[in-house]
């Protein structure tokens, strides 16, 4: 096997994008991956990039928000139903989610 990327993860690590080799001294991959390591210059990526970290961070916030607008919905349909007025609160706090979404 040739290594070409790899990436630490939880239990072990990602090879080459798409292969994952467990921490065990007794897996011959793993093994493998250890001695790449010794090389000089090679070094395992961390488990996620800058950017994959922020994405994640935007798509917990796309996920609560959209799941607080689903909640409050039903205050929308009843004010255009029945006149009954959203709570400032409520109002605002659905603005800030849609805002919130990219």
């Amino acid at each position: 096997m040739t290594i070409l990327t790899c990436k630490l993860q939880t239990s072990g690590y990602l090879v080459n994008g798409n292969m994952s080799v467990p921490s065990d001294p007794a897996n011959r991959h793993y093994v493998m991956v250890q001695e790449w390591i010794a090389q000089e210059g090679n070094t395992p990526a961390p488990e996620f990039t800058d950017a994959e970290i922020a994405a994640n961070a935007q798509a917990k916030v796309n996920s609560e928000s959209l799941a607080y607008l689903s909640e409050t919905d039903w205050m929308v349909t009843r004010q255009a139903e029945t006149g009954v007025a959203i709570p400032a609160d409520v109002t605002t706090a659905r603005t800030a989610a849609r805002l919130a979404i990219v």
